[in-house]
C-alpha cells in the first residue's frame, strides 16, 4: 500500500511528508516509533488534498490532528465548520486550528 500511495506523491510532496514526519519527533516522541507513521502521514495527506486544502502550514496541521484524531474531519461538526461560506478552506481549517489551540489553552489553565 505505501509504495503505491508514495508513488503516486511527487517528489515535493514526499519531502513534504517526511518533513512533517522528522518534524512529529520534536512534538511527541511517542510517535516516532510508530512503524506505520509514513504511511498513516500519507494517507493523512491524501485526505487533506482531497478535501481541498493547499497551504503547507494547514496541510501539517492536519497532519498533526489526523495523527491524533485519527477521522475528526469526517465528523459532522466539523465538516460544517470546513464547509461554511465566505472563507476559503485553508482559512476556515485554520480558524478551527486557532478554537483548538484556544480550548486546549483553556483546559490546561484549569488544571
Amino acid at each position: 500500500m505505501h509504495e503505491h500511495q508514495t508513488a503516486l506523491l511527487t517528489e515535493d510532496e514526499h519531502r513534504f511528508i517526511t518533513a512533517v514526519r522528522d518534524n512529529i519527533g520534536n512534538v511527541d516522541t511517542r510517535l516516532t516509533n510508530d512503524p506505520a507513521l509514513l504511511d498513516k502521514l500519507t494517507r493523512a495527506y491524501g485526505e487533506a488534498r482531497r478535501l481541498g486544502l493547499v497551504r503547507e502550514e494547514v496541510l501539517a496541521d492536519f497532519l498533526y490532528l489526523e495523527l491524533q484524531a485519527p477521522g475528526f474531519h469526517r465528523t459532522p461538526a466539523i465538516q460544517t465548520w470546513l464547509h461554511e461560506p465566505g472563507a476559503s478552506l485553508d482559512d476556515r481549517f485554520t480558524d478551527l486550528m486557532d478554537v483548538l489551540r484556544k480550548k486546549s489553552q483553556q483546559l490546561e489553565g484549569n488544571t
